[in-house]
């Protein structure tokens, strides 16, 4: 028997595990504490860009608490390729999903074609210091 000619490649996240995680916090009710923080910091910085954005989208797993966040929004599932349409959008949001994607690198790049030619990508993650 032949060996696989392509290596796999390690996985950097267990989506099924995210996933249930995910599920089970939604049952417990409102753990949405971290995402308020980013939100409220998303939108004091917005509020120093002079602009204003009408076609939004919001890169996330939580996707109740940003709809609500974020009204207007187009809300899209962090999955490894993105439901974001190119050149769609004036303002990408990766709202706290950023640090679970298997290829960190090619979501920027997913949300960079999903911009218009001055448009802005702001992520937001769990970060050190």
């Amino acid at each position: 028997m032949m060996p696989d000619p392509t290596p796999s490649v390690p996985r950097l996240t267990d989506r099924p595990a995210l996933e249930r995680n995910r599920a089970r916090a939604l049952r417990l009710g409102p753990v949405d504490f971290l995402h308020r923080i980013v939100a409220d910091e998303i939108q004091d910085r917005l509020a120093e860009v002079n602009r204003t954005f009408s076609a939004v989208a919001v890169v996330t797993g939580q996707p109740h608490f940003w709809r609500q966040a974020m009204p207007g929004a187009t809300i899209v599932a962090d999955r490894p390729a993105l439901a974001l349409e190119p050149g769609a959008h004036d303002l990408v949001i990766h709202a706290m999903a950023l640090h679970w994607a298997e290829d960190p690198v090619g979501q920027i790049a997913q949300a960079a074609r999903a911009l218009r030619p001055d448009g802005l990508f702001v992520a937001a993650f769990p970060g050190g210091r």
